[in-house]
């Protein structure tokens, strides 16, 4: 059998490409639409357009039938694409209606459940939280930090997938900073314009889209407490940063460069090379690129994949991680983590 899968914002641009891998994926089927921002005829258009069967309900309001729906369809896996506060209200209004034993599994694609201090989480976001009881119930699912890290997944009915800046730079940094002792870090991250949703995508194209800015440039970006949060966990150590994100006009991909000055003055880039090779054994999805090859976005779009490549300068290291941001980013790493959930095979409708 099938697992039931539903979707609620799916009209968004990573739900709509949430959607494309999961019809490609032959262990689940899509049976639970839910959008605020659809009308009937959209919808109708939007079956078109995917080919999705008739039998799919879809749902145009957040309230209590929506709900009952959810129930009668007897789904096994939500995904919520729905923006931070906005996702944590459904997910409240879902433990009222059902009852926190009652509800499918949930793989929430906003920001809030990823950051476990509250306060951290209420200063960069500017809202209150208003079930912080249930945050720990919520594994974070990058789960290549660590084999108890995927375990923890596997075991979960509920997962806050990263953001697409945490998922290169937590990737990007913890092999490094677990077994060596390092200075300054800077980190430079350049992403696709899809990174900011419709509403930026809509603005980037209508002014020619021929632009690259920096934004949120002093230590005010909402990922830096999901950063720091999640290095601390692996690594007990207090990682501070430089961190400058940046627009680029390309639709999709991301490519963050860290800089690390080592204070060992005699590392070789040939040993930092072969930890991050032992580190990600065995993970199907990082490609550790072989010295004197620098990650490139091309060779990550439209894939689940990351590809990490190094260079040294005097006493600083490079390192250069290369994701889609919309697939490893966002939606590919929940299908993912979705399928380390089930018992599936990781790479089940990622890779053919």
């Amino acid at each position: 059998m099938k697992k039931k899968i539903g979707i609620v914002g799916y009209s968004g641009i990573t739900a709509s490409e949430l959607i494309k891998i999961l019809l490609s994926h032959n262990k689940v089927e899509i049976k639970y639409l839910l959008s605020s921002s659809q009308s009937e005829q959209e919808n109708e258009t939007f079956k078109k357009r995917y080919s999705i069967n008739n039998d799919v309900i879809f749902l145009s309001t957040f309230d209590k039938k929506a709900l009952k729906e959810l129930i009668r369809t007897n789904v096994d896996l939500l995904f919520l694409c729905l923006p931070h506060k906005i996702s944590m209200e459904f997910v409240k209004d879902l433990i009222y209606t059902l009852g926190e034993n009652s509800l499918p599994k949930i793989i929430d694609l906003s920001a809030d459940f990823r950051i476990k201090d509250i306060s951290l989480y209420e200063k960069f976001y500017g809202i209150k939280h208003i079930i912080p009881e249930i945050l720990n119930k919520f594994i974070y699912g990058l789960p290549e930090i660590s084999q108890e890290k995927k375990h923890k997944i596997s075991l979960s009915d509920f997962v806050a997938n990263p953001g697409c800046y945490p998922t290169t730079i937590i990737l990007g940094l913890t092999p490094l900073i677990l077994k060596y002792e390092v200075g300054e870090v800077i980190i430079d991250a350049k992403s696709g314009y899809s990174g900011g949703g419709k509403k930026l995508v809509e603005e980037y194209e209508n002014y020619g889209g021929n632009n690259t800015y920096p934004y949120n440039v002093e230590g005010k970006h909402r990922h830096i407490p999901e950063i720091k949060e999640q290095l601390y966990e692996i690594t007990k150590k207090d990682i501070d940063f430089l961190f400058t994100p940046y627009v680029v006009p390309q639709y999709q991909g991301m490519l963050t460069t860290i800089y690390l000055k080592i204070m060992d003055k005699n590392l070789k880039l040939s040993e930092v090379y072969q930890d991050y090779i032992s580190y990600y054994q065995g993970c199907q999805f990082i490609r550790v690129l072989p010295l004197g090859t620098l990650s490139q976005t091309k060779s990550v779009i439209k894939t689940n994949f990351c590809d990490i490549s190094f260079a040294q300068e005097k006493n600083w290291i490079k390192i250069f991680v290369a994701i889609d941001n919309l697939i490893k980013g966002a939606v590919g790493q929940a299908v993912q983590n979705m399928n380390i959930m089930f018992g599936f095979d990781e790479k089940d409708g990622l890779i053919n």
